[in-house]
């Protein structure tokens, strides 16, 4: 493993913030290791066995079983569930683990899906702040939302959308409302669509949910295009006539494809985790920079084309301010929020400041 040492220590680091602070693993137990394929390299082959590595060293037993991506939520190995089912704790550095982040799983041991896709993610601050720190951000954020009665959605491009809050639901403050637990914690919990109004604009390319797989999983658009929304449906698209034909085939596919409704906009959140990145040339693999951005503030998205959450197609926006009640929460990209006085003690408690929540500006853009 010919890695920097630096970085080494600090995706070591990362390695022992996810099994001891978030799996929660304790030494004789077992940890069932969850990976695609290597040759694929869409998790990065050194992020397997640095936390491999970093297991063993904390006495655990760790067992590997390789296989690939199911082709959607209710396709999955039937050799994968019972293996599920014979250890303490699962952890999925495989894109299978989150095709089934919103279904029940068997077993009583914990599963965690895991997005540090690459050492240099695995090192960063993304991974490194301590995971009980992030789970309780995030439940603060929860928290504050549910008062609110209504949200505002705007960004640099365009982007002018609105809605009402639904009523609250509980979520666990561990999972964050889903079926595995995620490493890092990273985004709030989803936030219905159905009443929103306005218009989103879109610009370089829509992607997959990682719910149902299909191909072409990107769609480039060569120009802008500008989406009309009614009580959370797309109602009219503009903009290059070729170009809003080509999304709207696109969409129209992808909703054959699976019997669906492609005007419906299902719900949206955005990234907590300020320390998230991606270091590498996003419109060199749109897939991969999907499957990890998703936890930067300077990153919202919605879930469409599909009546449950994430839908099939995601909808990417960058730099947004959102406001809940007109209270600025995210502002261009940055977590207002953290500035919070309700934020305060639980940042000097993990001796941080809000110097520390700067969001990483390199998202691959």
């Amino acid at each position: 493993m010919n890695l920097h040492a630096n970085k080494l220590a600090l995706a070591t680091t990362g390695a022992r913030n996810l099994l001891r602070n978030c799996v929660q693993i304790s030494k004789g137990q077992s940890l069932l290791l969850i990976t695609e394929d290597r040759q694929i390299d869409y998790f990065e082959n050194a992020v397997i066995d640095i936390i491999a590595d970093k297991a063993r060293d904390m006495g655990a037993t760790v067992l590997t079983l390789s296989t690939p991506r199911a082709s959607g939520p209710d396709d999955v190995p039937e050799a994968l569930n019972a293996a599920m089912t014979q250890v303490d704790h699962t952890v999925f550095l495989n894109r299978i683990g989150d095709q089934m982040r919103f279904r029940s799983l068997p077993g009583t041991g914990s599963k965690t899906m895991v997005y540090t896709l690459d050492v240099d993610t695995l090192a960063s601050r993304a991974a490194t702040y301590d995971h009980d720190f992030m789970v309780r951000m995030v439940a603060l954020f929860n928290g504050a939302l549910d008062s609110k009665k209504t949200w505002h959605i705007t960004c640099p491009a365009g982007t002018d959308v609105s809605g009402e809050m639904p009523a609250p639901k509980p979520v666990s403050a561990e999972s964050g409302g889903f079926a595995v637990r995620l490493f890092p914690m990273s985004v709030h919990k989803p936030i219905s669509a159905q009443t929103m109004n306005g218009k989103i604009v879109l610009q370089r390319w829509v992607t997959g949910t990682n719910t149902h797989a299909y191909s072409p999983e990107v769609h480039y658009l060569k120009t802008p295009i500008t989406i009309h929304v009614e009580n959370g449906h797309s109602t009219d698209i503009q903009g290059n006539g070729p170009d809003v034909e080509a999304f709207r085939a696109h969409a129209r596919m992808v909703a054959e494809k699976f019997g669906l409704d492609e005007t419906l906009i299902h719900s949206w959140h955005h990234g907590l985790n300020p320390g998230t990145g991606y270091f590498a040339a996003a419109k060199d693999d749109p897939v991969r920079w999907n499957g990890m951005i998703f936890g930067s503030p300077r990153h919202l998205h919605f879930h469409t084309c599909g009546d449950y959450p994430p839908g099939e197609i995601n909808w990417h926006i960058i730099d947004p301010t959102v406001r809940f009640d007109d209270e600025a929460f995210l502002t261009d990209g940055e977590v207002t929020f953290f500035q919070t006085d309700a934020t305060q003690a639980l940042l000097q408690e993990f001796g941080l400041t809000t110097d520390d929540m700067t969001t990483n500006q390199d998202i691959g853009l």
